[in-house]
């Protein structure tokens, strides 16, 4: 069951907790943040890698595949918008974007830096609402050319529901785009992938942790187990630590409600890089090039087959 409430409260607590500690969550004016020991957002050049790249995968796949009315900028949902940094940037990319969260604190952030923004006069229109997509009256049904996704619809349990109400809010030949985790699929081999890299930069002085190396079973079960509740973001007791609704959806559901509309790309993306790169700890220079070894060397390593992914990215079009 959803727990709407649960969510928009984790959600506020890490946000204040975030920007109290010098977070700045716009791709542009994004600075060096040293509160983040293990996260992306610890580096403006990691954050480069990570969430800009994804921004231009978004921005490519709309201007290739959604379709808008002659002379009107494309009309972006984007579900589970957060601090807003994915909709400010589209809505800089000349896209009409409307981002929905359940979080106040969260769209407090958005709205505040989407109206600092110093390319505001440029940029096309954007809004931020409180509420729960799949129920409010704020959102009319058939208004959007594209509802986009990017790491929220593995927190919604009715993937049914969702499904139709991303329907019903698309226009005819819309699309959906989502880049998701699916973290059901890290495997037992995949921890140990986790660990050996890790492993293998803290010898070389280089992680924001020492890791030992594994010299008996027991040892190395008890290591993979600390990695695996890290990576699916559980505690000991296998409780969620992020929120309520966390991992709600796996793989296997999010792909089922997501055959309901026609299949126009799909991928799987990564498989180790966004929990490694923020932890590198060799001197900057270093640490810049070698996170952009990581992230294209996991690409070519999942693409090749050699690595099982558990990110993918999905585009579908509505019939009609």
């Amino acid at each position: 069951m959803s727990d709407i409430h649960g969510e928009a409260e984790a959600f506020d607590r890490q946000i204040a907790e975030r920007i109290a500690n010098g977070h700045i969550p716009d791709l542009r004016r994004v600075q060096d943040c040293d509160y983040f020991y293990a996260n992306p957002w610890r580096r403006k050049a990691y954050v480069d890698l990570d969430f800009g790249q994804l921004f231009s995968r978004f921005d490519k796949a709309l201007r290739e595949h959604a379709r808008s009315e002659p002379g009107q900028p494309l009309r972006i949902l984007e579900v589970g918008s957060g601090p807003g940094y994915l909709a400010l940037e589209l809505a800089r990319a000349g896209h009409d974007v409307t981002g929905i969260d359940v979080s106040t604190g969260a769209v407090a952030v958005a709205r505040k830096y989407a109206e600092e923004d110093p390319w505001k006069a440029e940029r096309g229109p954007l809004r931020y609402l409180v509420d729960d997509f799949q129920t409010t009256a704020e959102l009319v049904a058939g208004s959007f050319d594209a509802v986009l996704f990017m790491g929220a619809l593995h927190h919604f349990p009715d993937q049914g529901g969702v499904g139709q109400r991303v329907e019903e809010l698309l226009k005819p030949g819309g699309v959906v785009l989502v880049h998701e985790p699916t973290r059901d699929r890290i495997s037992e081999p995949m921890i140990e992938l986790h660990y050996l890299i890790r492993l293998l930069l803290s010898l070389g002085g280089g992680y924001h942790e020492t890791l030992p190396i594994p010299e008996t079973p027991e040892q190395r079960a008890e290591l993979f187990h600390e990695i695996k509740k890290e990576v699916e973001f559980v505690d000991e007791s296998g409780d969620k630590t992020q929120s309520p609704n966390d991992n709600e959806a796996g793989y296997k559901e999010m792909r089922v409600m997501l055959s309901r509309f026609q299949v126009v790309h799909e991928e799987d993306t990564y498989a180790f890089f966004h929990e490694v790169i923020g932890g590198l700890r060799f001197d900057e220079a270093t640490n810049a090039k070698l996170a952009l070894y990581l992230r294209d060397a996991d690409a070519r390593l999942v693409k090749g087959g050699v690595l099982p992914a558990y990110e993918f990215f999905f585009i579908g079009r509505k019939g009609g």
